[in-house]
């Protein structure tokens, strides 16, 4: 992983990088996971962009999670590092819990705000999901991250996924995970509620969807784009829900199409 720099939050400290120079791009990665699963996608965009990669808090560098926290919470963090870089005006650009993450920052935070990126992601779930998503951890006792392993790796990636190599990493690092982090982001993630707002944001927003994606279909994430008064939705075939990281050349090139149309 890249060097670290790190901004104070009243809850500890969030670890993010710095690489390049131009506009600004914001990371946000998925649950479990940490700001490395960006690395291709860094290499790329460093060259045009200013691109910031961040640990959301309980992952990476970043402290743990100590107590229930909310995607609020997690929005109230991403603008401590922007405030802290004096960064206005980003795309953010958020995977799963990432992309649940950058709409509240868009929702809360609007000037901070310049386009979005939001890929296999949710704006909310139906009443009767929320408690099958809660159930992915439990806050309430000293769990092992080894129960859950096996069944994340069936829904994040597709069973001939081009990238097995990022399978075995994704392992390691739900291995290391801390449960009481994963718990309460899983709880965090089962009262996602965006969709009322989501009409609020105005900026130009991009909607990516795996075809083939088991954690979040691509009509939820269709919902988010029907609610964001200035959006596109794509869907990708084949794509898993890590499709953005194991299929990264085609994710890269749909991303960057968006990006070339936002205002220099």
């Amino acid at each position: 992983m890249s060097h670290s720099t790190f901004c104070d939050i009243p809850a500890g400290r969030i670890a993010y990088s710095r690489r390049g120079t131009g506009r600004p791009l914001v990371l946000l990665h998925p649950i479990g996971v940490d700001r490395s699963w960006w690395d291709e996608y860094v290499e790329h965009w460093a060259a045009s962009y200013d691109v910031v990669a961040i640990d959301i808090r309980g992952h990476g560098g970043s402290s743990l999670v100590t107590a229930p926290i909310t995607l609020a919470d997690h929005a109230t963090d991403v603008a401590a590092v922007l405030r802290h870089e004096r960064l206005t005006g980003a795309t953010l650009i958020g995977v799963s819990m990432g992309g649940m993450i950058a709409q509240r920052v868009a929702i809360q935070f609007p000037e901070l705000v310049g386009a979005l990126i939001l890929c296999g992601t949710a704006g909310g779930f139906p009443d009767e999901v929320r408690p099958r998503i809660l159930v992915r951890g439990d806050m309430s006792r000293r769990g092992s991250m080894s129960e859950v392993i096996d069944d994340t790796i069936t829904r994040w990636f597709a069973a001939d996924t081009p990238r097995p190599d990022l399978v075995q990493k994704c392992r390691e690092r739900l291995a290391a995970d801390d449960w009481y982090s994963w718990s309460a982001n899983w709880q965090a993630i089962s009262l996602l509620d965006n969709l009322g707002e989501l009409p609020r944001v105005s900026a130009p927003a991009l909607v990516v969807a795996g075809d083939a994606d088991a954690s979040i279909p691509p009509a939820v994430s269709q919902k988010i784009a029907d609610a964001l008064p200035n959006s596109r939705f794509v869907a990708i075939p084949g794509a898993a829900h890590f499709g953005a990281f194991d299929m990264h050349a085609v994710f890269a090139t749909v991303f960057d199409d968006f990006l070339s149309t936002l205002a220099q």
